[in-house]
């Protein structure tokens, strides 16, 4: 038995859930406008509210208030995430269990910043840029938890700048596009059992000797970090019918862009493996260069906005995304004696549904509401993983807005995320191969605040 097969599935598991699993379905983010979240998104891609818009559909931007319009916001989000009924074990040694903590509350604070801008060129046609966090956020468990080697820490950062145009060619119609300029930078980390490695590389006196002899020995653990970036390309396009003056319709779509992440695997032996390791002149749990690629998936949204009053307007939303893609992830080691690995993860597309109301209190102060179902990527339990342990959620969503003068207008909106317990049981591909089985209960909390100024 390979120590090197250990390391792959180690970096293999641990690659494809780089966030946290309280956001849109997978590791995408829903928060890219305060005005917005006050509805659960619904009808975002046919709203011109104010510059955040054009993240969904940039046709909407020659609707807006006309003159130059900036919009920044942020969103500060407070995650939950505790598995429980936790049962950790190493199937290869035939089921010998792993001890160790419940891991805590995974979830985490974390603040989203967005920023956009909008300008007409002339009556026809309007320039927009928006900067914003498309994916993210993180997980985090406690050392010696009992799944520590299936993850420890996952963390993603993105930033995406997006240059949009749209023209207007008449009242009832408008197109749009833009460019992607999208950064990823990913850092994960494992616990690696030391003990499960003597004892398939080395015969059970010499593990005895170094104190490696019993598997799942947290005090004997090593530990592998995992970090990588990349910067691509994509591109988003989108269209607004207005069929008549209380009826707009928008459809928008947003590319898939494949991110080659580049980066380092560094390794932290225990002093008693580092001891046999050494002795055999072994390579392996040596740092190295590794490559991934991820392939952030596509969307295409429908959405609709109707002004059923003169102070009530409706929303509604439906969102698909190719998760799909994910049918496995390949890992290439740049250490010789560490063979490509492949991982199955077998992720399902997601549909997204919202329905969101906004009512015009007085000439100032408009009040929203939103409701919202975001469907899993993960419909069976042997697939699901500590790092994004991915569920069905429901958003109930409140928010308001304050033109305070001609020129600035305040947002501020909040939402609730139940998310529905669910079940893990997920054992690691590589020869050594670690389960973990528990439920997951989950919850998110998101406040948004976001300052629209025009000129």
């Amino acid at each position: 038995m390979k120590a090197k097969l250990v390391v792959q599935g180690v970096v293999i598991a641990s690659l494809i859930g780089v966030v946290g699993h309280v956001q849109a379905a997978g590791f995408a983010l829903m928060e890219q406008s305060a005005s917005g979240l006050g509805n659960a998104f619904a009808g975002a891609g046919a709203r011109s509210e104010d510059s955040s818009m054009q993240y969904f559909n940039p046709a909407t931007m020659v609707y807006m208030t006309k003159g130059t319009q900036f919009t920044v916001g942020g969103h500060v989000i407070s995650t939950h995430a505790e598995l429980s009924h936790e049962q950790a074990s190493n199937q290869t040694l035939g089921g010998i269990p792993v001890k160790g903590n419940d891991g805590g509350d995974a979830g985490k604070f974390g603040l989203i910043p967005n920023f956009y801008f909008k300008t007409d060129l002339n009556d026809v046609i309007t320039l927009g840029l928006g900067v914003s966090v498309p994916f993210g956020l993180s997980t985090e468990y406690k050392d010696g938890w009992a799944g520590r080697y299936h993850a420890l820490e996952s963390k993603v950062e993105t930033i995406n700048i997006n240059p949009a145009i749209a023209w207007k060619p008449n009242e009832k119609f408008s197109v749009g596009g833009g460019v992607s300029v999208q950064y990823v930078k990913a850092k994960l980390t494992n616990a690696i059992d030391s003990s499960a490695i003597c004892r398939g590389t080395a015969p059970l006196p010499v593990c005895n000797v170094l104190g490696l002899a019993i598997s799942g020995n947290a005090t004997k653990d090593s530990e592998v970090k995992l970090e990588g970036d990349d910067i691509s390309l994509g591109f988003n396009l989108g269209v607004v019918f207005k069929p008549n003056e209380q009826t707009t319709l928008g459809l928008a779509y947003r590319s898939m862009i494949e991110q080659n992440l580049d980066g380092k695997a560094k390794f932290k032996r225990n002093a008693s493996l580092n001891t046999l390791l050494k002795g055999a002149g072994s390579k392996q749990l040596t740092n190295t260069d590794i490559q991934a690629q991820v392939d952030l998936p596509e969307n295409v949204s429908l959405s609709g906005a109707f002004q059923a009053t003169p102070d009530l307007e409706l929303l509604a939303d439906v969102t698909w995304t190719n998760w799909s893609r994910f049918k496995e992830l390949r890992i290439d080691f740049k250490n010789p004696v560490q063979a490509d690995g492949v991982t199955t993860e077998n992720w399902d597309d997601s549909w997204r549904y919202s329905i969101g109301a906004n009512y015009q209190w007085n000439s100032d102060i408009t009040l929203r509401a939103g409701l919202a179902y975001d469907q899993t990527v993960v419909s069976e339990k042997l697939h699901r993983t500590p790092r994004i342990p991915d569920q069905n959620r429901t958003w109930l969503a409140f928010g308001a807005s304050w033109a305070m003068s001609l020129a600035n207008k305040l947002d501020v909106g909040y939402a609730h995320l139940f998310i529905k317990d669910v079940s893990l049981d997920n054992t690691t591909e590589a020869s050594i191969k670690h389960r973990i089985k528990g439920t997951y209960d989950g919850s998110a909390d998101i406040l948004s605040v976001q300052l629209t100024h025009s000129f």
